[in-house]
């Protein structure tokens, strides 16, 4: 009988990967691109709000509540302009250590200093996969 072992990875790879998982650091996501890409082109509504507030997390990551007024409405008829909005999106606080997976985490001090933001929802109005832009400018 044939011994059968699992195929080597080349060293090169597993050096490869290892340096690509140290890069991306706590606040990255760990999902292809195109991941996102389709979350965005599939959002219900797409709104760029005027930030008023931020209201932070208790734990070192989690979800902070933006809120603010609706100033462009992009996509959808579900959000109009001049609508009061909270819109929740996943957030860490400096030293934070969030599990890897597929959820973008925004520094908090990012969100904060914002002036404006672009939020991708989906049908219940919630940020799909993570797809939320704090904006300096309004576009």
């Amino acid at each position: 009988m044939r011994e059968t072992h699992p195929p080597r990875r080349p060293q090169g790879f597993l050096l490869a990967m290892a340096v690509l998982v140290l890069a991306c650091g706590p606040a990255q996501a760990l999902m292809p691109p195109y991941v996102y890409e389709s979350a965005r082109n599939e959002a219900k509504s797409v709104i760029v709000i005027a930030v008023d507030d931020v209201a932070v997390t208790q734990r070192l990551f989690g979800t902070c509540t933006v809120s603010g007024t609706v100033r462009t409405v992009e996509r959808g008829t579900a959000f109009s302009v001049g609508q009061k909005v909270e819109v929740g999106v996943p957030c860490a606080k400096p030293g934070a250590d969030p599990p890897l997976g597929g959820i973008i985490y925004q520094q908090v001090a990012t969100l904060k200093n914002a002036k404006f933001g672009r939020a991708y929802l989906d049908a219940e109005g919630k940020v799909a996969s993570s797809q939320y832009y704090p904006l300096e400018n309004l576009p």
